[in-house]
């Protein structure tokens, strides 16, 4: 009877465990699902870890370069640990980031990887520790860092266990924030280049874009001055074509030597140069500051080029605030850059700002579905007959342009799905289904801060609307549907049948036809089924 009572003890505890783990995925899903304030979603997975491990404090540490870098701190000290970075190899934690190896110490004080410094910094006892690396694949990108367990007690297996488990959905929640993260930094960069590009396409009054631009990069890049250089061919000297900031108008009567100056060396050199303090610098002209009575601090100097020759220099100077131009605000002046001196060369202003436009969104699209071999190549094919159907009805180029653009970014609502819903092998619940159903949604709530990009979100929200009214998100029926999303559900939809996906192998494309005609008048538009069909045959 005791060894019954025993075994019955024990699994028990196995059910107890396992319904552990269960709330936890529970918890950590819900938690995670809403990854557009990486911060805010750190700070409560902190709280939930520090929860189901009754602990006093912790902390997540994300690494950069050779540091870890505390994003996230929660218990009686953790508003004087913001952003305190440690070196790697350093104390448990940078052992832990540095190794990848968890460490469970109860009794910190003899464990020879203690550094009792920041500690004793803040005032705080800490008694054990639990520590674990965060990785992505087989890089460690950040620790986890649960400190004094509650009533006195020591940490145990299970809290390692169940830590470990808690990890591996940490990190997944962070590889997808950086991934908006870096989505974010390109629609910040879009939403500049397309203003540019929408300002240069609607005047022929170089001059006056060229303050524009300028302006605008003064304003984004926190500069209090900018300014673009031209050469002059006959005295090899370069030139004040426009000149912003406070000494704007005297700026425009100097000219600098070819080679010499910050200016000229960029101009000879052909590369960008990013110079923090020029006092520092040997290439630094003084001449300009001397004649304008002006203190240049800083300065970002890019060469502006036509058919690889350059034809000047544009830059900005003195960063507003302590910190320095960064390489972000190198990548993003060049990329202005690019579209100032295309407005000089007006003859390839459009192909230049189109291609770089388009070129961006896919870069964009491609790290979205890297991470699903099933969805690779899914957002450009969607745009290939997307394209063929608009071209077929003989739209005005513009109009063209627009659903290919809407077509590229369908799908982009899909970077806040859970992958374990994406990816999942057999039929979705009803609950999962219903996540699925909200990418349209997400997909305009990223897109809508920017204005010049209003004109595609028709596409991206209605795109899965059927003429019936069976569709979503609003139920639209027959014409109430917009032209674009009735053009891209089709191709979706075919792409979609043709391809493997993890819960069934591809139809052939005959099936797939059959099936589109069949749902025509139901989900698919008649006319642009037939249209499409023309144009796979045209293609065949």
């Amino acid at each position: 009877m005791g060894k019954e009572n025993s075994e019955l003890s024990k699994k028990e505890a196995e059910l107890n465990n396992l319904r552990l783990r269960l709330k936890v995925l529970e918890r950590v899903t819900e938690v995670a699902s809403d990854i557009e304030d990486f911060r805010k979603v750190l700070s409560k997975l902190l709280d939930l870890a520090v929860e189901i491990t009754s602990t006093e404090a912790g902390s997540i540490l994300l690494r950069k370069g050779d540091y870890v870098v505390i994003e996230a701190a929660e218990g009686p000290k953790a508003g004087l640990l913001k952003d305190l970075k440690l070196p790697l190899g350093k104390g448990i934690a940078g052992w832990v980031a540095k190794t990848g190896v968890p460490l469970l110490s109860n009794d910190v004080k003899k464990d020879e990887r203690w550094d009792n410094r920041i500690a004793e910094a803040i005032q705080y006892e800490t008694r054990n520790i639990l520590c674990l690396p965060i990785k992505s694949r087989t890089d460690v990108i950040g620790v986890l860092e649960l400190i004094n367990k509650r009533n006195e007690k020591d940490f145990v297996q299970d809290d390692l266990d169940i830590s470990l488990l808690f990890t591996s959905f940490l990190a997944k929640t962070i590889e997808n924030s950086s991934l908006l993260l870096e989505m974010n930094d390109r629609i910040k960069e879009l939403s500049i280049l397309t203003e540019t590009s929408t300002l240069i396409s609607s005047t022929l009054d170089l001059k006056e874009l060229l303050h524009v631009i300028m302006r605008r990069l003064k304003e984004v890049m926190k500069a209090e001055a900018s300014s673009i250089f031209q050469i002059d061919e006959e005295t090899n000297e370069l030139y004040f074509v426009v000149a912003t900031g406070e000494k704007g108008a005297e700026a425009k009567e100097i000219r600098v030597p070819w080679g010499k100056g910050i200016v000229g060396w960029t101009a000879e050199k052909g590369k960008t140069l990013n110079v923090p303090d020029v006092t520092k610098d040997k290439r630094f002209f003084t001449g300009v500051d001397k004649k304008t009575k002006w203190e240049t601090r800083s300065i970002l100097a890019v060469p502006l080029r036509i058919k690889g020759k350059v034809i000047g220099v544009a830059e900005v100077l003195n960063k507003i605030g302590d910190e320095p131009f960064d390489d972000y605000d190198e990548r993003l002046f060049e990329a202005i850059s690019r579209q100032a001196a295309v407005a000089i060369d007006n003859a390839r202003l459009y192909t230049d700002l189109s291609d770089l436009f388009k070129s961006s969104i896919r870069t964009l699209v491609n790290t979205v579905e890297a991470k699903d071999k099933y969805t690779r190549g899914h957002t450009e094919r969607v745009t290939e007959y997307s394209v063929m159907i608009a071209e077929q009805l003989n739209l005005p180029q513009a109009e063209i342009q627009r659903i290919e653009l809407s077509a590229l970014l369908h799908d982009v609502g899909k970077i806040g799905i859970p992958d374990k819903i994406l990816l999942k092998p057999g039929k979705l619940t009803k609950e999962e289904y219903e996540v699925v159903k909200e990418h349209p949604a997400r997909g305009v709530k990223i897109m809508k801060p920017i204005k010049q990009l209003s004109t595609v979100l028709d596409g991206i929200k209605y795109h899965h609307e059927w003429l019936n009214g069976n569709g979503y998100p609003d139920g639209l029926k027959n014409d109430e549907i917009p032209l674009v999303a009735r053009i891209i559900t089709i191709g979706d939809a075919y792409d979609a049948m043709t391809t493997d996906r993890p819960y069934r192998k591809a139809l052939s494309k005959k099936e797939a036809i059959r099936r589109l005609k069949k749902d025509s008048t139901t989900q698919f538009d008649p006319e642009l089924v037939d249209v499409f069909l023309k144009c796979l045959k045209k293609e065949k």
